[in-house]
C-alpha cells in the first residue's frame, strides 16, 4: 500500500470509525450492491443499515490535506450487526471497539485502545437517514497527553447518496481519488491504472 495512502488517508479512516472490516465472509457482488431492499431501515438487532448504491465520503480531516471526496459502495450486506458502518465490535489488537447503539435520533460508539503508556479513547455519534445523508463526528482523546500538549483530535465524516453503485464495483469498494480502491469490507487494496501509453506511430508509414 503506498505510504502517502497509508500516513494519510487510513489514519483519517481510523479516526472517523470506517478504518477496514476484516470480515471473514465473502463479500456481496457488485450486482447486489445497487438493490435497495432494506435501505434505510432497522434490523430487529437494531443498527444503522445504510441504502444500498454509491455514497460520496467527504472527510474534514482528509479536507484539510487537500484530500477530495472519496465515493463509496454501498451493498446489502455491508451493514450487519456484528459490522454496522464500517466498524466490527470486539477486539482488535490492542483496541477494545464497541458498537454504535442508539441514544435518542443518533447512534453512539466508544473504542478504547492501548499505544504503550497511552490510553486511546474515541466517541463516534452518527446521525442522518442513512438514506440520503448521515454524518459521523468523532472525539479521540489521548491520556496522558501525546507529547505532553496533544489532547484530543476530532473529525468529521459526511456522506451523500449518489445511485447506483459502477458495473465495475463490488460493495465495500471506496475509491480515493488519485491513489485507488479500497475494499472496507476484506482490506485489499488496488492502486489506480497507470495513464495509458501514447501508441506511437510506425516509421514509414
Amino acid at each position: 500500500m503506498p505510504g502517502k495512502f497509508s500516513s494519510v488517508l487510513l489514519a483519517l479512516l481510523l479516526l472517523s470509525g470506517t478504518a477496514p472490516v476484516l470480515a471473514q465472509s465473502k463479500p456481496d457482488a457488485a450486482t447486489d450492491s445497487g438493490s435497495t431492499s432494506g435501505a434505510g431501515s432497522l434490523e430487529p438487532a437494531g443498527f444503522p443499515k445504510r441504502k444500498s448504491g454509491l455514497w460520496e465520503v467527504r472527510s474534514t480531516g482528509a479536507q484539510s490535506h487537500g484530500l477530495a471526496p472519496s465515493r463509496y459502495c454501498i451493498g446489502e450486506k455491508t451493514d450487519q450487526a456484528d459490522a454496522h458502518l464500517d466498524r466490527r465490535a470486539g477486539a482488535k489488537g490492542a483496541c477494545s471497539m464497541g458498537a454504535f447503539k442508539r441514544a435518542g435520533t443518533a447512534w453512539v460508539a466508544e473504542s478504547v485502545c492501548k499505544e504503550g503508556k497511552v490510553n486511546i479513547i474515541s466517541k463516534a455519534v452518527a446521525v442522518g437517514d442513512f438514506e440520503s445523508i448521515y454524518r459521523i463526528d468523532t472525539v479521540v482523546t489521548y491520556d496522558p497527553p501525546v507529547s505532553g500538549i496533544r489532547k484530543e483530535d476530532k473529525d468529521a465524516i459526511e456522506a451523500s447518496f449518489i445511485g447506483p453503485c459502477l458495473p465495475n464495483q463490488r460493495a465495500g469498494d471506496m475509491m480515493i481519488p488519485g491513489m485507488g480502491t479500497l475494499n472496507m469490507i476484506d482490506g485489499t487494496f488496488r492502486a489506480e491504472p497507470s495513464a495509458a501509453p501514447k501508441s506511437r506511430k510506425k516509421s514509414g508509414t
